[in-house]
């Protein structure tokens, strides 16, 4: 069977049009620095002085007049070779402009036009709620006739001259039209969301599916989610996806503001004084393809996408109260797609609204799924990119997303801003999560692989979560994990070796001479596998060394050697001598009993093959156990009570025996990279097991469940 994942999507391009970031390297950098890119609205898009009052209960005005605006991004059609005609750019909303510049720009960092795509076979699929606000002005174009009739019914405007009453209607549908985009063909196809996506996959010539996701604030990560099925259902081979959202006229601000989500003071997700919400806008789009097609084409891989998981709040409370048992749900739905345990996840992009219930139910619900999964206190970052420039709604899981996503491949985690005083009701001294404040270099965790997860939580109860991981090369070739004897290329060592052969003693000899030579003038040999007609030759010599003046003193005591009991002594010093047909190689696997706390973690944090394996056989156990093997094996070896606990589970049968199961592939497959393998194969006690899976009897999945249920 299998051991490839279900879900392995490579991220191979970013793109951005943000607040303050118009592209992906401003964007990073003002997350490393920190930036805070919250300003009051500027005139141009709605007018404070006709909608702004400090007072909520004023009727039909916003008391917030601050966002996350986009004021500059790329627009450069005739440059770009678009064929765009001016009069529908003209008609277009500036939502589908960013999308073919969003698109465009990713299509650029992934290498195109030089590295080839497949536009046949690859789709666009876009997180949007609302589409733009140019068809509000149109609709108010075309409402104009009911401002007439409402104005003709005032007694007041009834009793004005005809010729009075005739200018004032004229003057002010003049000014209406003035202000208004007119009403032509190219109207419609400019406004509308579906055309969003549509947009893209005309102008590139694009033949997979293309359509919108409306999952309101969480539509980026439904897009997501789409676009990973795509891929795994092999209807598109690559994928153009993401979120954009620009809405922010008066209207939006005015509505939120009756329901009492905006803040008029600022954004602090998860802190004191939280007190609201402040819209954003922008985009973000990927480019995604299935990691061994990205592997396979030698794309930059940003980051990968490990599972995905949705819900919806059910009853719940209200409409648009946040409900703990939803997000609950899509978090550990998310997780157990990916095979993984959320405890090793070292950092969470929240949904992070600054809204003080939403904020609470939120933390507390990631609090108790990583509890629940044996994450240690403080040993999970949290941050919302919302902290830098708003809740950009149908965006704001792009905009996570791709927060994350650079994370993972800088390997830095960016501070989440204005929490040095967290809400004290979030009570974080006791939670596995602890907020970022400053920005980090994110240390390799006890897992080996650095993990994330992603929330994003919709208005009306739909909710979306996304697992993704650091890119290790071939850490995830299914064909790696299961099946010894698959690796076609040889690790180099990792120390130096020198092995030379020869058919004849004389000539091992002059070759030994040749090799001091070049040693003692300071040249060491390549640090590589050794050649397979070295190790085959007749006659053998093998050295260990670290430099080059190390190797000139082995051979200087390898030349002096002349009998069986030298060479035999020399063994100690990393200097071995053979002779005649090289012996055959036997694995003896060993039984209950060896398993301690921690075993193999080094390997595991250092070699992507023990990580992959240790990874297998977690997707494997979670449904068997209820839990990983990863959270029983491995703790904090300072802490002794943690230590002591694992000793005591691992010697829980059940448990025993399938984790010492997975030490002996794991210890088999590394041998293996290095191209060392057994010609015969043995096993005392449960290491029977070992070694018919090493001798491809039992595939490593059979090997867990039949050892398991030995156990048990």
């Amino acid at each position: 069977m299998s051991a490839e994942p279900k879900v392995a999507i490579a991220v191979v391009g970013v793109s951005a049009i943000l607040p303050d970031a118009p592209t992906v390297d401003a964007f990073w950098k003002n997350l490393v620095q920190g930036r805070y890119s919250i300003t009051e609205v500027d005139p141009e898009r709605w007018d404070p002085a006709l909608y702004y009052d400090p007072d909520p209960k004023v009727p039909d005005k916003t008391y917030s007049k601050i966002g996350g605006w986009v004021r500059e991004w790329a627009w450069d059609p005739i440059g770009w070779r678009l064929p765009i005609p001016p009069l529908v750019s003209d008609a277009m909303d500036d939502i589908q402009k960013w999308a073919i510049s969003l698109a465009r720009a990713a299509l650029v960092d992934y290498g195109w036009p030089a590295r080839p795509v497949d536009f046949e076979r690859t789709g666009v699929i876009i997180g949007n709620a609302l589409a733009g606000e140019r068809q509000w002005l149109s609709m108010a174009r075309v409402s104009v006739p009911e401002y007439e009739r409402d104005l003709a019914h005032a007694a007041t405007f009834a009793s004005l001259p005809a010729s009075t009453r005739t200018a004032i209607l004229e003057e002010t549908r003049a000014a209406a039209a003035a202000s208004r985009p007119p009403i032509t063909e190219d109207t419609m196809p400019g406004e509308l969301a579906n055309v969003i996506a549509g947009r893209v996959a005309n102008l590139f010539d694009m033949h997979g599916p293309n359509y919108v996701c409306d999952a309101a604030c969480a539509s980026a990560l439904a897009a997501m989610n789409a676009a990973v099925d795509e891929l795994i259902d092999g209807h598109c081979d690559v994928v153009l996806t993401g979120g954009i959202d620009r809405t922010m006229n008066a209207t939006a601000f005015v509505k939120f503001c009756k329901i009492g989500a905006l803040s008029a003071t600022g954004t602090r997700p998860y802190a004191e004084g939280a007190d609201g919400f402040v819209m954003g806008e922008g985009g973000a789009m990927f480019v995604v393809k299935r990691l061994a097609d990205a592997e396979r084409d030698g794309d930059r891989i940003y980051a990968v996408v490990r599972g995905l998981g949705g819900s919806s709040d059910g009853k719940g409370k209200g409409i648009t109260a946040p409900n703990p048992i939803g997000q609950r749900l899509a978090v550990e739905r998310a997780w157990k797609t990916a095979g993984l345990s959320p405890a090793t996840a070292t950092l969470i992009e929240g949904h992070g609204t600054s809204t003080r219930v939403g904020d609470m139910v939120e933390v507390q619900s990631l609090a108790e799924v990583l509890r629940e999964a044996g994450a240690a206190t403080g040993s999970v970052g949290l941050g919302s990119v919302k902290s830098n420039f708003g809740h950009l709604k149908a965006a704001a899981g792009a905009a996570g997303l791709l927060k994350t996503v650079l994370a993972l491949h800088h390997r830095v985690v960016p501070p989440s801003l204005h929490c040095e005083r967290p809400n004290p009701e979030l009570d974080f001294a006791h939670s596995p999560l602890r907020v970022v404040t400053t920005t980090e270099d994110w240390s390799s965790p006890s897992a080996g692989v650095r993990r994330a997860g992603v929330s994003a939580f919709g208005f009306g109860g739909t909710n979306f979560h996304a697992v993704l991981e650091e890119f290790i090369p071939a850490r995830l070739d299914g064909k790696r994990v299961v099946a010894l004897g698959a690796i076609s290329e040889p690790k180099a060592p990792v120390r130096g070796a020198a092995v030379i052969g020869a058919a004849t003693q004389g000539e091992l000899k002059a070759r030994l001479e040749r090799l001091a030579a070049d040693a003692q003038a300071g040249r060491e040999p390549a640090r590589q596998a050794p050649a397979a007609a070295n190790l085959r030759a007749n006659e053998r010599i093998a050295i260990d060394f670290g430099t080059a003046k190390e190797l000139a003193e082995k051979c200087a005591l390898a030349m002096r050697a002349d009998s069986p009991a030298a060479w035999k002594a020399l063994r100690p010093r990393g200097i071995f001598r053979g002779s005649g047909p090289p012996a055959k190689v036997a694995f003896l696997f060993t039984g209950q009993g060896s398993q301690y706390a921690n075993m193999l973690a080094g390997l595991r944090r250092s070699e992507p093959v023990v990580t992959a394996v240790f990874d297998e056989a977690d997707r494997i156990m979670l449904p068997l156990l209820g839990r990983t093997l990863s959270d029983v094996i491995f703790v904090d070896p300072t802490d002794t009570a943690a230590v002591a606990r694992a000793e005591a589970s691992l010697r829980e049968t059940e448990i025993t025996q399938p984790a010492v199961m997975t030490v002996d592939l794991a210890l088999a497959k590394l041998l293996d990279a290095y191209a060392i393998g057994p010609d015969m194969v043995m096993g005392h006690s449960l290491g029977e097991y070992g070694a018919l899976m090493a001798a491809q009897s039992l595939t490593f999945e059979h090997t867990l469940e039949a050892v398991s249920a030995r156990g048990r």
